[in-house]
């Protein structure tokens, strides 16, 4: 995204100079890189520097605005950064009052701070416990997740470390611990660590206590985020031919447009016929879809929350409860647009839902 400037009276702009005794003011024409480089240190260390207070930096580094008060790696914090918007608490319900949360800013809405930093906490989850697995892997040839469904779930702390040294490359060292996971288990742990990357830790540990006490079912858990303001998108490649066969997927599809919601959730807007099962009765809408790759987090549920899942930027990332924990398919992503499942809902935290 380009350097963007409010309507707001900006402070002067200041060149930013390799010192690492305070802030530094980015200013018009500056990337991070520029800055980076005249600092003398790596875009990827003020990215870390920054991302507690510029949470967006964690998904989009090149969109730094003018007047942001940049911390030098090494060098004395900044100032928090002032929030002009309310931040939610345990119960807070946002969707009470949309219109205060969000601004328009061209054609996206603006996150609220609260938004902002689920959406760059989530994707920074993503990325790493992927990174975790995978690298492993490649290290290794043992990765560090399983599946709650795999034959790893049966076996003792012995056994599987006896598995690990029969799967490893030779002359590695395999992890000796492993994580269990699931379609909701992954979502859960995910989800989780964009709670705790926005401060509201407290909001999670009740949220998991409600969840779990319902059945660990993505729908409970959709409406628990919808009571903090995240906002609940209907998908569906082709509302009135799914390419199953199956009429719950129609049927669904009539009831959110009747406003009758989604399994006991509100719907805010819907992703609609973008991939048709005959292009002769559904015409291919792919605005939705466009929306979506906008959205830097998300939560996911399909079919009435038979499966779960999180994504980012349009993309679904899932996790298979059957694979052990060589697979590097363990965790898959893949684009909405591409997707087997035929309907559900997506939640994307507060803000972050584009409006036109």
């Amino acid at each position: 995204m380009p350097t963007t400037i409010s309507n707001r009276t900006q402070p002067t702009p200041q060149r930013p100079t390799p010192s690492p005794a305070g802030p530094v003011t980015v200013a018009s024409g500056d990337s991070l890189s520029k800055i980076a480089s005249r600092l003398g240190v790596s875009t990827q260390a003020l990215v870390q520097a920054n991302v507690a207070k510029y949470p967006s930096l964690a998904t989009n580094p090149n969109a730094i605005k003018v007047g942001w008060q940049l911390q030098v790696p090494g060098g004395a914090p900044a100032a928090p950064a002032p929030s002009t918007e309310p931040t939610p608490t345990a119960g807070w319900n946002a969707g009470t009052n949309r219109t205060s949360q969000t601004q328009q800013t061209g054609t996206v809405s603006r996150p609220n701070d609260f938004g902002n930093r689920l959406a760059a906490g989530g994707a920074q989850s993503i990325d790493l416990r992927m990174r975790q697995h995978l690298d492993s892997i490649e290290k290794t040839g043992v990765g560090v997740y399983f599946g709650d469904h795999s034959a790893m779930k049966k076996m003792t702390a012995q056994e599987r470390a006896d598995w690990a040294k029969q799967n490893a490359t030779p002359g590695s060292m395999p992890p000796t611990t492993f994580k269990e996971s699931s379609c909701i288990g992954w979502a859960m742990e995910n989800v989780g660590a964009a709670y705790a990357a926005a401060g509201k830790t407290e909001r999670w540990n009740e949220i998991q206590r409600i969840v779990a006490s319902k059945g660990s079912k993505g729908t409970d858990l959709a409406k628990e985020l919808q009571k903090d303001g995240w906002q609940a998108i209907y998908w569906n490649p082709d509302a009135k031919n799914p390419n199953d066969g199956n009429a719950e997927h129609s049927f669904s599809a009539v009831q959110v447009k009747r406003g009758n919601g989604y399994y006991g959730v509100k719907v805010d807007d819907s992703i609609l016929d973008y991939r048709p099962t005959d292009a002769a009765k559904t015409k291919q809408n792919l605005s939705g879809i466009e929306k979506l790759e906008q959205v830097p987090f998300f939560f996911g549920l399909a079919k009435g929350g038979m499966h779960t899942f999180v994504g980012r930027q349009g993309k679904v990332n899932e996790f298979h409860w059957d694979h052990m924990p060589s697979s590097k398919t363990a965790i898959e992503e893949k684009p909405l647009k591409d997707w087997g499942w035929n309907s559900g809902l997506i939640m994307v935290p507060p803000g972050t839902w584009p409006t036109n």
